[in-house]
């Protein structure tokens, strides 16, 4: 048996990854009354965020959950609100 070469593997990190990270932690931190700010900000700015985001990050994640959690089916509340 030949030993086999370990290959590791690199990731590539891009603007947008270093945006989407850093946009999951502002949504995630609080405001001066404690509330986390996913759930002080508006539909409106929430929407122009998702929409800024790509498919599937943290961000969309969150904004997703938030949406359930007030009772609206994210589609129809981040289309009306874009």
């Amino acid at each position: 048996m030949k030993p086999t070469k370990k290959t590791q593997k690199t990731t590539k990190t891009t603007k947008t990854d270093i945006y989407d990270t850093a946009m999951a932690s502002m949504l995630k931190s609080r405001d001066r009354g404690g509330m986390p700010k996913v759930q002080t900000l508006g539909w409106k700015r929430l929407a122009e965020i998702y929409h800024s985001a790509k498919p599937g990050t943290k961000v969309r994640r969150m904004i997703n959950a938030e949406a359930r959690r007030c009772g609206y089916d994210p589609k129809i509340i981040l289309s009306l609100n874009a």
